[in-house]
């Protein structure tokens, strides 16, 4: 780049986001067809004009464009948020069958985001605290997952059940088939994060049926733009194609790029 160059795109505020790539694993695709407008908000949401912070790299001496990849994390999270008729929640972790959610803090070893059935959910962890066997701190847990979720308490009260003190409740059919389980990542970290993610998402799907892993990751020109070694569309697909017997969660990979 000459210094003209470099001083141009150092000016830059903004770029053209767009889903370049898509790949459907282990019935992924025939899952996103069943909850269409889920996939198609999703599309839209990422082919979007975004805010950057750009900056310049040097490989092997040679310097180029870049962005800071932390930055861009922020602006997917924030175009996510806005997906209409869909409730995304963020920094997500999975514990005996139940997934917590908060907005105060990163859920270290957790998921980016995830999409739920509150109504299971929130059963799961009613019986945790007041089933078969419950915790001894069943009842502090309890008010303290209510605490940080006021928007759930008409949910939690009609499933604490407090009759059947002592005994699980079971899913009622109507209300657990109204949502998918979805969980998703986006990942522009180094390219062995990948599998520590894979092991993640089937360690939550052992006691929960997850519909579909969204995994976002870079690709063409956003790939070169960030750091070198890290995860990437076509290493993504390698693993999931390497692994595809192991790898039993649906998984919808996107490639996100830039123009």
């Amino acid at each position: 780049m000459t210094e003209s160059e470099k001083e141009n795109w150092l000016k830059n505020d903004s770029i053209n986001l767009y889903v370049a790539k898509q790949f459907y694993h282990h019935h992924a695709f025939e899952i996103l067809h069943t909850h269409v407008n889920l996939k198609n908000e999703f599309i839209e949401s990422l082919n979007k004009e975004i805010k950057i912070e750009p900056r310049l790299k040097a490989t092997r001496g040679i310097i180029s464009r870049a962005i800071k990849a932390d930055y861009l994390n922020i602006v997917i999270r924030d175009l996510l948020i806005n997906i209409p008729e869909n409730e995304i929640k963020f920094e997500v972790f999975e514990e005996n069958g139940v997934f917590y959610f908060s907005s105060e803090k990163s859920a270290i070893g957790g998921f980016d985001f995830a999409i739920l059935n509150h109504y299971n959910n929130i059963l799961a962890l009613r019986n945790l605290c007041f089933g078969n066997l419950q915790y001894s701190d069943g009842e502090a847990r309890w008010e303290k997952f209510l605490q940080k979720n006021q928007d759930l308490v008409e949910i939690a009260e009609k499933l604490k059940d407090i009759e059947k003190i002592g005994k699980d409740v079971f899913f009622e059919e109507q209300e657990s088939a109204q949502t998918p389980l979805i969980v998703g990542e986006i990942q522009f970290g180094n390219w062995a994060l990948a599998y520590r993610d894979f092991f993640k998402v089937l360690k939550a799907n052992v006691q929960n049926s997850v519909d579909c892993l969204i995994y976002i990751v870079p690709t063409g020109n956003l790939e070169r733009m960030l750091s070198d070694g890290i995860v990437t569309f076509d290493k993504t697909k390698k693993i999931l194609d390497e692994f595809s017997k192991v790898i039993s969660v649906p998984v919808w990979l996107i490639g996100l790029d830039v123009e």
